[in-house]
């Protein structure tokens, strides 16, 4: 019986000491500066996230630093809209990414580049042309 009890206990030692460090940081106030800086965006918002979502945007963190300002610009503004989307926003934007990734990557490029005109046409005021039947 020690032998089943001191391996069992072996194997849990093993299996904690494998999670990631990151998981274990659940508040902001735990958070080092560096990925306060990099997940400022996330500041009120970041004891309301799960443990999933921690382990992701922490390992998005420990990138940061070596991104270019400009990248790190986009990502922060990333950061901003998605901490204002309600849950469902969310849950709808990752089936959309899922079904998006289902497309052969040729078309893929062409929803791209019709997704870019659409945007570029909203931010200059044009409104979109209908579409073709």
């Amino acid at each position: 019986m020690p032998f089943l009890l001191r391996n069992i206990f072996a194997l849990l030692f093993v299996a904690v000491s494998c999670l990631p460090v990151a998981a274990l940081a659940q508040s902001w106030a735990s958070l080092t500066p560096h990925q306060k800086d990099a997940l400022a965006p996330l500041a009120d918002t970041w004891d309301t996230l799960s443990e999933k979502q921690h382990v992701n945007f922490l390992s998005i963190a420990r990138r940061y630093p070596r991104l270019s300002p400009e990248k790190q610009k986009r990502l922060h503004a990333q950061m901003t809209k998605w901490s204002k989307l309600t849950p469902e926003q969310r849950d709808h934007a990752r089936a959309k990414y899922r079904a998006f990734n289902k497309v052969p990557a040729e078309q893929r490029e062409a929803v791209k580049r019709m997704v870019r005109e659409q945007q570029a046409q909203a931010a200059s005021g044009v409104p979109p042309a209908p579409a073709s039947p």
